[in-house]
This record gives structure tokens, C-alpha cells and sequence, in this order.
């Protein structure tokens, strides 16, 4: 025996000549843990999750289920979900580990399988002894972490809106979340009481209850979260919303893997390793599980020769709606919002919504049959570019119907306004923030935690792949969203009195809302007008901006008889998908054109749905893969499309683009930059004198955190905030530019000559409640005179808070943002002298 333990000195050292007590303990406390390796992992995930995430601590400020009887069972299911999905596992998968009666965790297999029985045993006998207190405890220490993990995650909540108690939201979520924190530690204490007193439990019971029956039935259950979510995904999230799922995604999988972990101490092989490898690998098989959703060519689809439309005939159309006449025309507007997952698509919301509440004010003509007129396009990043493309498609639905009225004929308890009473039915304001206020990330999750860890090709052999991604789940999940709030043939849950979700509507061949196919806006009827779109992506292998749009690429040159790019440093997804040219002119290919006519046929890719375009802009990391595009007729060929905010967050480099366009054609451009990202105020420390731009300077940052992670913490955090510097470098750009191009006209402008505008956040608005220049804004901020504000975590996610939104609804009473909104309004109401310029 003294041989072969002279291979593993720590365990000689235990048994023969011990060690110094310290070495001792630490080595044994560390094999203790990585023995229960998955209840760890999974209780530290948790801990991370809840402790440091802004968007997890923002689940708690949950009120979508406020309602007495609902919310109660809600949150008790929650909880209930922590303790026996999530707690339960890890305390159980962690002490089956330790407490095998073979303890394999103890010896290595190949040093186990040479030692006689009496060895095996005297180590054995030995290490429970010294250390009996550890393997008991530590399982139960594990089973707790989850109920400190929630706990951090409420406090967390609880600080992002101590300081905003002026909205009624807040304070409603300060009070849930208090009666949270003490459900959290009733259900620890109850869960500590079941491990200690299990046995004195099952007796008093009796004999019937067999605690193997429960841990048998809490692994059945887990494994079926798993199957369903690969097979039914929006079973899964429409059943476990938001802070409901998070137990799931934690603890459903710690039983399973916890097996496996045993019985490969039992076996000597790494089952656990080979599964991961396994399910890793069948999925890295599968090389279209991440392709762009691409729809198939049909009798019944709309001709391709339709496609996009020429600026030029985009600018003739707009015209009509906005009743210009051979000389003189208003201004036309751009749009550019700013990326940041639902809350930039909240916020513009916010924005645009007031400004089409406002169209009456314009004073023209055409008004009322085509509501939001003076929008000429919208540039959207990420968020932006949901948001955006929610917009067009509740543009383009009412002037279809010929109406001016918003098309939301339900609402939903995620948005705020339903605790509110606000009818949005009436207010294109209140419709939009409803369309984008739906729980997009409780499907994301599912796809992220469950479907794409093992997501196999058809049948394992074929080449597509058997199920979709989580970015086709993110797709789908506005594609329903929209569809719930614009439908009135969903009914209401008996029990609840909640309307119920139900379906794909794309699917089932609709072909409104998010199921419109990008790019037709010629079908727009006449004399009424929907904004255009562009969908600003980044390309993986270049770098460049990728566009999804309305519009052709190229716009008429006639002083040459050809065409020229509307955007010559980016490339259009249509013609990325399309086949290849035959005859590339160096390293690029001829315009598809004869002369100064544009050829349609030669962009020939594949149609796709709003709701692919949207996601074109908001492939973030993590929450959404990389989009593989494919060459018609050339399938290893293509590239990969990833956020736009990689290029550009702002979405300002394609609306200077359609600004000069727009020039060209004799319209003064103005552009209006939606911002979400919280802005605070400037320090107060000495800041450089004569600075070229203002610095924010703040704590330094060093430390011994980052001292210790600064190789991999720096160039991310500095990659991070280049998406602002860019941001802020392309505006500068985008006022200075205007002003350039605008000259000519701006002297018929009677003193209002400004081009560009913002709207934004800031983390301590000053709030105007009456500023008497516009009634509605009155009307909505009359409830904050004399008040104050302040959130320091404003959450970017694919779901928001109800107090999250009560403060973005708010930032429009903030005095900068109502001048620029007053300042907006007035530019709008002009009419300008037609002077076509070459920019």
C-alpha cells in the first residue's frame, strides 16, 4: 500500500504522515467540492447572476402580476420553483455525490482499483471522521446559496429605484419587493428545516413517503423541462415567464448531471465530460442552425421586381402625403435610434409615439389619413432597429386600413400603461410602447439555456437543421407580441381574466405586423405614407455595416447615365443574398443597372419577414448568435451578421446617408437621435482646461479586480465603450454636415434653422411639469411638479420592468428633452423652397 500511495501524496500524507493541518484541510475541502462540482457551479451561477446582472435583479420588479390572487400564486410559484427545481437539486445531487456509500469521489479510479478492500476502507473511515462536518454540511450550505442568490437579486432591485419613489410604479415594486425578501427567507428557513429534520419528517408522515420517491420525481420533472423546452419552447416560456424561469434554466439540469458526475467516480470515465463533448459536438454538426430565417419562393409572394424602391420614387411618394407642392415642402425627418434591446425600443416608442399624437399640430392637409407623414425613414440599431421596424409595421397596417387610429385593440399587464388605465386604442404613444413592451426574453432564454446546447441537424445526417435557434425564438417572440396586442380574436383564461397567448401567427400565413416581408413599399396605397427602414447589422468578416432596408442601394445619376451608391461604404443585404455577379470589375461588382435604370432581377435572394430584419441589427453577444447568409446558388459562400453596434450604435451613419440623399432630391433633411443609455451628470472633479469635448471623469477604475482580470477586462470594457465614442463622434459628424447642406434653405426658415435634434436619458432628469407649449406633455407630467428623479440602473433587456418604463415614459417632461421636442415641432411646421443640391 505505502507504494502506490507514494502516486498520490496527499492522500500518504493523510494517512501515513500527515501534512501541515492546513494543507491538509485545503486539499480535502477542494476535492469535497469539486466532488459536487454541479450543485457548485450551478449555486455560483446563480450568485453571479442575481448579484451582479442589472437584468435579473430587474425580474423581481416584476408587476405584470399585481393583481391579488394572481400575483400570489405567481410569486408563491417562484419560490416554490427555487426551493424544489432549484435548491432541492443542488443540495441532493451534492449529497448523493458524498454520502455514496462507496465514496468513489474519495480515491482516484486507477489508484482505487489496485488497493485491497481494508485500504480502501481505512481511507475511507478516516477522512469521514476528520472531515464528517464538512461532507454533511457542505450540501446544505449549496441547497441554501440559491435563496441568497434571489436575495442579492431583490436588494439589487430594491437599490435601482430607491431614489425614485415619485413614480407610483416604483414605489408599488419597493413594497413588493420588501414582501419578497421576507417570502425568500420563510422559504430558506423552510427549506434548512426539510434537510436537517428529513427523516424526522418522513416518519412523522409515515411510512408512505419514501424521499427517493421525491428525488425520482424531481429528476423526471427537470428531465421533462428539457424535452419540452427543446420540442415546445413557448410552452415553456409562456408557462414560467421571467423570474419564473430562472429556476428552470438554474437547477433543472443539477439532478441529471449530478448522476453522471457519480457514476463516473463509480466507472473511472468522465461521463459527464462526454456528454457535454457529445451534445457539443452533435450541435457543432449543424452548420444552418444559425442561418437567417429565410422564407421560400411561393406562387402566391409578391414579385421581387417590387423589392425595395428608388429614392427617388420614395421621395415622390412622400411628397404626395405631406402635400408639397412644385416649390416648397416641409422638411423631411430621419430618425436614427439608438441601440439597447428593449429599452431603446421603449424609449422610442416614447418619442415617436408623442410626435404622431402631435401630427394635428402640423397644419397641413393630408394629416389624419397618414399618421406620422413628416418620418421619412428610420435608422435603427439593436433595439433601435426593433423598435423601428414595430413602427413601420404599425404605420404601414393603418395606412392600409385608411385610418389614423393606432392598430392596438388589447393590452397586456407587461406594459405599463395597463396599470394605468391608459386606452391605447386611441394614442399612438401608448400603442407603441404596448407593441414593444412584451416578455421577449423568457423565449431567448429557453433557446439560450436549453435548444441550442443540443440542437441537431434533421434526423442527425440531414443538412437542415431540426429545430430553430434562439434568435428565431426572439424573432417569433415579437412576431406573436404584436400579434396579441393587434388581434381581436384572442380570448380571455377563464381563471384570470387574462387574454391567452396562443400560436405563430406568421406561420399560420399572416401577412401584417411583424409578418411583413421588408422591403415592399411600393405596395404602400397611394396618397398615404409608411416610413422606410434601414436595419443597420455588421458584417463578421469585414467589419462593414450591413443594411437591411427599403430601399435600392443606388440611386440615378443622370449627368452620367449610371447609378450611384446611396450608401457607398456598406452593403445590402439583398444583394448579399442574392447570386453572386458574374463579372466583378476588380474586387467589386458592376451596378445592377442599364444605364440609369436600376435592374430588380439581379437582387433575386430570398424574401425575409420584419421580424428577421429587426434581428438583423441585434445579434448581441450571448443572448443572440452570429446570423450565417448564404449566396443564392452559392451556399459556401456568404458571411455572418452580428450587431450593428459593433459599427455604429447610433444608426446615424445611414441616416446622414438618406440625409444627403434626401438633399439631393431638393428636401431639407433634419435628423432626430433617440438616445436610451442613462446619462449622469458631470463629476465634480478639475477637469482639463479647453478640452476639445467635456470628459467625464470618474473613478479610475484600478484596482485589485482589475489588476488581476485587465488582460481580458480592459480591451473589453474599452471595446464596450467605443460603441458610445463612435456614437458620439458620428453625431458631431451628422450636425456638422447638416448645417453644411441646409444653408440654402435655412435663410427661408424665419430664425429656426436647426437640423438636428436629441432626445434622451439622463439618470437625474429636471422635470418640467407645465411648460405650456405643449398640452399633452402638460398633461403627462403634471404629476411631477415639484418632484425629482433619480435611477441609477436603468436595465437593457428584452424585457423591462414596470418601473423601468415609468422612468423612460417620464424622460420626456425633462427640460432638454422638451425643447428639443418643442424646437422639433416647430422645424416640422415649415415649408421650404425646393433646391436640389449635390451632396
Amino acid at each position: 500500500m505505502s507504494q502506490l500511495l507514494e502516486t498520490k501524496p496527499a492522500i500518504q500524507d493523510e494517512v501515513t504522515a500527515p501534512a501541515p493541518q492546513w494543507k491538509t484541510d485545503f486539499y480535502w475541502v477542494c476535492r469535497i467540492l469539486w466532488a459536487c462540482r454541479v450543485s457548485v457551479a450551478s449555486a455560483l451561477a446563480g450568485m453571479a447572476l442575481f448579484g451582479l446582472v442589472d437584468q435579473a435583479q430587474n425580474l423581481f420588479a416584476d408587476r405584470s402580476f399585481d393583481a391579488f390572487l394572481f400575483g400570489a400564486h405567481y410569486w408563491l410559484s417562484v419560490f416554490a420553483a427555487v426551493f424544489l427545481v432549484w435548491a432541492f437539486p443542488v443540495h441532493y445531487g451534492a449529497r448523493r455525490v458524498l454520502e455514496d456509500a462507496d465514496s468513489a469521489w474519495m480515491i482516484p479510479y486507477l489508484l482505487r482499483i489496485e488497493m485491497r478492500d481494508n485500504d480502501i476502507r481505512s481511507v475511507r473511515d478516516h477522512v469521514r471522521r476528520r472531515f464528517g462536518r464538512v461532507i454533511a454540511w457542505t450540501p446544505r450550505l449549496l441547497g441554501l446559496t440559491p435563496f441568497v442568490a434571489v436575495a442579492l437579486g431583490l436588494m439589487g432591485a430594491q437599490a435601482s429605484i430607491e431614489n425614485a419613489a415619485i413614480l407610483p410604479e416604483a414605489t408599488a415594486t419597493r413594497d413588493q419587493i420588501n414582501a419578497l425578501l421576507a417570502l425568500d427567507a420563510v422559504t430558506a428557513a423552510a427549506f434548512v428545516y426539510f434537510v436537517v429534520k428529513r427523516q424526522r419528517i418522513a416518519k412523522f408522515i409515515g411510512a408512505s413517503m419514501n424521499l427517493q420517491l421525491l428525488t425520482d420525481a424531481s429528476l423526471y420533472a427537470t428531465t421533462a423541462v428539457f424535452v419540452s423546452a427543446l420540442i415546445w419552447p413557448f410552452f415553456l416560456s409562456d408557462h414560467a415567464p421571467r423570474a419564473l424561469i430562472a429556476p428552470f434554466l438554474l437547477g433543472s439540469l443539477v439532478l441529471g448531471a449530478s448522476w453522471l458526475v457519480r457514476k463516473g467516480y463509480e466507472t473511472g470515465r468522465p461521463l459527464l465530460l462526454i456528454a457535454i463533448l457529445l451534445a457539443a459536438g452533435i450541435t457543432a454538426t449543424n452548420t444552418r442552425l444559425d442561418d437567417v430565417r429565410m422564407l421560400p419562393d411561393a406562387a402566391s409572394a409578391p414579385s421581387k421586381a417590387d423589392r425595395q424602391i428608388d429614392i427617388s420614387e420614395a421621395v415622390r411618394n412622400w411628397k404626395a402625403a405631406n402635400g408639397c407642392t412644385q416649390s416648397e415642402c416641409p422638411p423631411a425627418l430621419i430618425v436614427a435610434a439608438e441601440g439597447g434591446a428593449s429599452r431603446a425600443a421603449f424609449m422610442a416608442a416614447t418619442v415617436i409615439g408623442h410626435l404622431i399624437d402631435r401630427d394635428g399640430d402640423l397644419g397641413d392637409g393630408p394629416a389624419l389619413t397618414s399618421p406620422g407623414r413628416r418620418v421619412f425613414a428610420f435608422s435603427g440599431v439593436s433595439g433601435g432597429a426593433f423598435g423601428s421596424a414595430v413602427f413601420r409595421a404599425a404605420l404601414s397596417d393603418a395606412a392600409e386600413k385608411g385610418v389614423a387610429t393606432p392598430p392596438c385593440v388589447n393590452t397586456a399587464r407587461v406594459w405599463i400603461g395597463a396599470h394605468e388605465k391608459r386606452d391605447p386604442t386611441t394614442s399612438w404613444r401608448d400603442c407603441l410602447q404596448l407593441l414593444v413592451s412584451g416578455d421577449y426574453l423568457s423565449p431567448t432564454v429557453v433557446g439560450l439555456g436549453f435548444r441550442d446546447n443540443f440542437s441537431p441537424r434533421k434526423f442527425f445526417v440531414l443538412d437542415e437543421s431540426w429545430m430553430e435557434d434562439r434568435a428565431a425564438l426572439l424573432e417569433k417572440s415579437w412576431e406573436r407580441h404584436y400579434d396579441f396586442v393587434t388581434n381581436p380574436a384572442y380570448k380571455k383564461d377563464y381563471w384570470t381574466d387574462e387574454l391567452i397567448q396562443t400560436g405563430e401567427p406568421c406561420a399560420s400565413g399572416a401577412t401584417t405586423g411583424m409578418c411583413r416581408r421588408l422591403g415592399y413599399a411600393r405596395a404602400t396605397p397611394a396618397g398615404r405614407w409608411a416610413p422606410l427602414v434601414l436595419l443597420n447589422g455588421t458584417s463578421v468578416d469585414s467589419g462593414t455595416r450591413i443594411i437591411g432596408t427599403d430601399l435600392i442601394s443606388t440611386r440615378p445619376a443622370p449627368a452620367t447615365n449610371s447609378r450611384a451608391p446611396l450608401y457607398p461604404a456598406a452593403y445590402d443585404f439583398f444583394e448579399m443574398i442574392s447570386t453572386p455577379c458574374k463579372t466583378p470589375q476588380g474586387d467589386m461588382c458592376p451596378a445592377a443597372a442599364h444605364g440609369a435604370e436600376d435592374v430588380a432581377a439581379l437582387r433575386n435572394g430570398p424574401d425575409i419577414l420584419l421580424s428577421t430584419a429587426a434581428l438583423l441589427s441585434a445579434r448581441f453577444p450571448v443572448i443572440s448568435p452570429a446570423g450565417a447568409l448564404h449566396a443564392k446558388d452559392a451556399g459556401t459562400h456568404g458571411d455572418r451578421i452580428v450587431d450593428g453596434g459593433y459599427f455604429d450604435n447610433a444608426g446615424l451613419a445611414s441616416a446622414l446617408d438618406v440625409a444627403r440623399a434626401l438633399k439631393g432630391e431638393g428636401i431639407t433633411p433634419l435628423i432626430l437621435w433617440v438616445q436610451n443609455d442613462p446619462v449622469g451628470a458631470l463629476t465634480d472633479n478639475t477637469l482639463p482646461p479647453r478640452a476639445a469635448g467635456t470628459p467625464r471623469l470618474g473613478a479610475t477604475g484600478v484596482s485589485f479586480l482589475s489588476d488581476l482580470f485587465g488582460l481580458v477586462a480592459a480591451p473589453v470594457d474599452a471595446l464596450l465603450a467605443t460603441r458610445a465614442g463612435h456614437a458620439a463622434e458620428q453625431a458631431a459628424l451628422a450636425q456638422r454636415s447638416l448645417v453644411e447642406m441646409n444653408a440654402d434653405t435655412d435663410r427661408y426658415s424665419g430664425g429656426m434653422t436647426a437640423s438636428f435634434f436629441q432626445i434622451g436619458v439622463r439618470v437625474q432628469p429636471v422635470l418640467v411639469a407645465d411648460g405650456g407649449d405643449d398640452p399633452l406633455l402638460d398633461k403627462t407630467c403634471a404629476r411631477f411638479k415639484g418632484q425629482t428623479l433619480s435611477m441609477s440602473k436603468v436595465s437593457m433587456s428584452w424585457w423591462l420592468s414596470q418601473s423601468v418604463q415609468a422612468d423612460l415614459d417620464a424622460q420626456l417632461c425633462d427640460k432638454d428633452n422638451r425643447q428639443s421636442l418643442k424646437d422639433l415641432i416647430t422645424r416640422l411646421k415649415q415649408k421650404l423652397p425646393l433646391v436640389k443640391s449635390v451632396w
